[in-house]
């Protein structure tokens, strides 16, 4: 999720687990520093490899086993501030608030799409629950306010109802999704669209009222979304669709990529990275973006992909960002969530 949630969340780990011989504040400060260090794997970088950040962000800084590394540094970094404005508290006894915060992140962005490492080195699968948006004012905002109070005032009391709202938005977060999956299976169960292979279900951006539909058939994705209003039914709302790779071999041949070449082993990167959702851009067969993601939950936009040079096949791949304005369909999502007239969605 953001840096700020992370910080606020860690904050309030920490001081709910605050054992009486650190001060609130200090457990704080420990809880801010574990609950935002795992995010420093940002700064991993490869000047030759594009996709190397890309693969490592939320990877082994983000794993169960890597938790004590993060919290003795989180700890020891919250001992020297707090050494630099005159109060000696040994780092020993800024460690498990510092773990609060570190294992505080491991969660949040595990309830997240995008996927975290968590079994790291025993397993690389990436974890996304798709339970929450990476951002969402309606669970932070609260927990600002909530923290605010616990720090002021050093209060135990006032945390500890951050992490009650924390818990009780979650919840609402799972019911949300339950509805809209269960809005899909009645319209799959009559619509005529050919054999789903897989599906997926996530948050729109900002809201868990308009999830994002994601339907593999065939070589084919399909893009639709479902609105859970908080009273009355949930409407399935009219995406698009566009042909996919199911497979990294589909690309690398389509693309015309030597197989065995660098550009091939990136090819696949990208699409374990992707989890399989990846096709091309309608502008530029070269490029290969990431289906998952898009401003609008209806369209096929990707937000980011890789350009593909089948004449340099030794070369690494050039990683895309396409930053267009995304105010236009931000807008749209807007009038989504707050139920602007749509027609049931028509087949794809």
């Amino acid at each position: 999720m953001d840096p700020l949630t992370h910080s606020v969340f860690g904050v309030a780990c920490a001081i709910a687990g605050t054992r009486q011989k650190v001060s609130r504040r200090a457990a704080a400060l420990a809880g801010l520093a574990g609950g935002l260090l795992p995010d420093a794997d940002v700064l991993l970088r490869s000047a030759s490899d594009p996709l190397f950040t890309l693969e490592y962000h939320r990877h082994f800084t983000h794993s169960f086993a890597f938790a004590p590394v993060i919290a003795l540094m989180g700890a020891i970094i919250a001992s020297l501030i707090l050494r630099a404005f005159r109060h000696t508290v040994p780092w020993q006894w800024l460690f498990f608030p510092a773990l609060l915060g570190g294992l505080s992140h491991i969660f949040c962005d595990a309830w997240t799409s995008y996927g975290t490492r968590l079994w790291w080195p025993f397993a690389q699968t990436r974890v996304g629950l798709d339970w929450i948006s990476i951002i969402d004012p309606v669970l932070t905002v609260p927990l600002v306010a909530c923290i605010a109070l616990a720090v002021r005032y050093a209060s135990r009391k006032a945390a500890s109802v951050g992490l009650a709202w924390v818990t009780l938005y979650l919840g609402f977060c799972l019911v949300q999704r339950h509805r809209a999956a269960t809005a899909l299976d009645q319209w799959l169960a009559t619509s005529p669209m050919k054999p789903i292979d897989r599906r997926e279900l996530k948050p729109s951006f900002g809201n868990v009222v308009v999830w994002r539909v994601l339907l593999q058939a065939g070589q084919e994705c399909h893009v639709m979304a479902v609105r859970c209003p908080l009273f009355g039914e949930p409407v399935v709302l009219p995406g698009t669709s566009q042909p996919m790779f199911a497979t990294a071999e589909a690309a690398i041949l389509a693309l015309q990529v030597p197989t065995g070449s660098r550009q091939a082993k990136d090819i696949q990167r990208f699409h374990d990275f992707s989890a399989g959702w990846i096709g091309q851009l309608p502008s530029d067969a070269m490029i290969l973006g990431d289906l998952r993601y898009s401003s609008l939950p209806t369209e096929i936009r990707p937000l980011w992909g890789i350009q593909v040079n089948p004449a340099e096949p030794e070369s690494h791949v050039a990683m895309r960002h396409f930053r267009a304005d995304r105010t236009p369909s931000l807008n749209r999502l807007m009038k989504m969530v707050q139920g602007t007239p749509a027609a049931p969605a028509a087949l794809p």
